[in-house]
């Protein structure tokens, strides 16, 4: 099956969540499962969590995968600070 991949470079915040909204509204119509790259991240914000839950949600509903290979430490950290880790795919880091 097709992948196709999101990255989130360094700054991962609100001032980035209108690109990144409009990016997973593409990826949802696409039909095909998601690689989110974040290995880089340095900063994301709840906006920007909350903007991946959904996204990973829509995606499930159609038994669609979301993978992250090497997420960064601060993503990671964030997404459990939040309690949303398992929820978006990211309980095996």
């Amino acid at each position: 099956m097709d992948m196709e991949k999101i990255d989130l470079g360094t700054r991962c915040t609100i001032v980035k969540a209108e690109e990144l909204h409009s990016q997973m509204e593409n990826l949802i119509q696409s039909g095909v499962d998601v690689e989110i790259q974040s290995s880089e991240v340095e900063q994301i914000d709840t906006s920007a969590l909350q903007l991946l839950f959904s996204f990973h949600q829509a995606l499930a509903q159609d038994n669609r995968k979301v993978t992250w290979p090497n997420p960064s430490e601060q993503v990671v950290s964030t997404a459990k600070l939040l309690g949303i880790d398992s929820h978006i795919g990211m309980s095996e880091h």
